[in-house]
């Protein structure tokens, strides 16, 4: 009955309209559709959604009850937004606006303040770009390098993409090249210009590199064993004393320290002399002393030989008194098995120390022969490349030329001692006509002069002596027969 009154259709389309005004009102109200993250928190377009965000407090509200960390930039006046705004109240609108579709980027042109994002200098952060960072493109820091992020109020839906939640350490975005290694904070050693060299790095805080330290390789010192990680660049030293890294050339028992010898200044490091004292090198088996305090290190350790050659053991090649160590033994091993100091001092190897007492325990030097020089008797044997002193002849005439030219030879050999027995007076003689000879002297005889019946001859030799033998006996050889 009501279609067919005549106001009938009147109001069937004033409540048609009422009707899609009210759907309108309730599910069209929204000015647009809404960027396709808001779209996931407020849902459908329906009017009671709108409330999520355009509180009674007004708009910036309703985004920082959700955007809790910009609310928390604002509060401490940090990061971008704190910066930025400073005191001045928050107007998100102003950068971010909604309502242009699911396909509009709520941060864009504007929110940088119409400018090109890729221009943003990080001046408002607490994250500097200098550096090799101010060549860096937004998306090298800003895409993929941050954690998972999401809203408290909504942690399951995750940000594909945001500007928030790097960690402004470099390790957030850059793999750590020491593993964990290092306490520090990587702008403690290194700067943004450019990461090698550590131009910030004090080596001198942990161990000055000085002289020849300077020119050794880092990974010599900082080396990685197999079992690091991979990404381990640097190893932790062995230590910082010389002997945590060097293999000690000298005996297990020196105990000294290295540097009371020698320097890192040191060029070669062998070049110890300057500190090598005659304390420490008392302490190492040898004084320095007369006359060996003046001798050059090269003269007793040869360079050019293995260092055990170079620098034998103390207790063995080097005691004090074992010359032979380092001198040829001039005499050719005559006096093996005795110490050169008994003839010789340490001082000086001539004048000898040898004395007559000493050589009268072999051979007295009596008379004349005590002022002889040893060089007399001694000479140079070339069989032996030495002078000969050990197995030297005892009788006269090996020193001595016979004045008798052979007279009294028995067998080869003459027998000076049984008539020559001071031998500081030579022509005193012991000789006893009467017994140790076929004539004796008595009465008249024992009154003639020697000459007279032993005169003058020459050699076949041409040499002349006196003669003694052979003489003849008979009264006639001498005397003329009486008239």
């Amino acid at each position: 009955m009501i279609l067919r009154h005549r106001y009938a259709p009147l109001v069937f389309g004033i409540a048609v309209l009422a009707a899609l005004a009210a759907w309108l009102l309730l599910f069209r109200s929204s000015p647009g559709e809404l960027s396709a993250a808001h779209r996931q928190v407020a849902g459908s377009s329906y009017i009671g959604n709108c409330k999520k965000c355009h509180t009674p407090e007004g708009l910036p509200k309703g985004c920082l009850s959700c955007h809790t960390e910009i609310a928390g930039q604002l509060k401490d006046r940090r990061g971008y937004h704190g910066r930025t705004l400073g005191e001045k109240a928050a107007n998100c609108a102003a950068c971010h606006s909604e309502h242009n579709g699911r396909e509009f980027k709520l941060i864009n042109k504007v929110s940088w303040g119409g400018a090109d994002p890729a221009a943003f200098t990080h001046a408002h952060t607490t994250f500097t770009l200098t550096g090799a960072h101010a060549k860096a493109a937004c998306e090298d820091c800003h895409a993929g390098k941050a954690p998972a992020f999401s809203l408290p109020r909504f942690k399951k839906l995750k940000r594909s993409s945001t500007y928030l939640g790097l960690s402004q350490d470099c390790a957030g975005c850059h793999k750590d090249p020491h593993a964990g290694g290092k306490a520090s904070g990587c702008a403690a050693c290194h700067t943004q210009d450019k990461f090698k060299p550590a131009k910030n790095f004090d080596h001198d805080k942990f161990f000055p590199l000085r002289d020849a330290h300077a020119k050794v390789a880092c990974s010599q010192c900082h080396k990685t064993s197999a079992a690091a990680a991979p990404d381990k660049v640097f190893g932790a030293v062995a230590g910082k004393s010389c002997k945590d890294c060097h293999a000690t050339p000298h005996r297990a028992n020196w105990k000294a320290d290295c540097q009371a010898c020698h320097t890192p200044r040191a060029v070669p490091w062998t070049t110890a002399r300057a500190r090598m004292t005659k304390t420490y090198h008392a302490a190492a088996g040898f004084r320095l002393e007369k006359p060996h305090e003046r001798t050059p290190c090269a003269a007793c350790h040869d360079p050019a030989r293995p260092y055990a050659e170079r620098h034998p053991s103390g207790a063995r090649a080097r005691a004090q008194k074992n010359c032979a160590a380092c001198h040829k033994d001039p005499h050719a091993g005559q006096f093996r098995g005795r110490g050169c100091l008994d003839c010789h001092a340490e001082t000086a190897f001539r004048p000898s120390s040898y004395s007559l007492k000493q050589h009268a325990s072999v051979y007295p030097r009596e008379g004349a022969h005590a002022k002889a020089a040893c060089g007399a008797c001694h000479i140079y044997d070339e069989s032996l490349k030495a002078v000969r002193y050990g197995g030297t002849r005892e009788d006269c005439a090996f020193c001595h030329k016979d004045p008798h030219a052979g007279q009294f030879r028995v067998q080869g050999k003459t027998s000076c001692e049984r008539c020559h027995r001071d031998a500081s007076a030579w022509q005193k003689t012991v000789f006893n006509h009467n017994t140790m000879s076929v004539f004796k002297l008595s009465s008249a005889h024992a009154k003639v002069a020697c000459k007279e019946c032993h005169p003058e001859t020459l050699t076949s030799a041409g040499r002349r002596v006196t003669l003694y033998k052979p003489i003849k006996h008979s009264c006639e050889d001498c005397h003329a027969a009486p008239q």
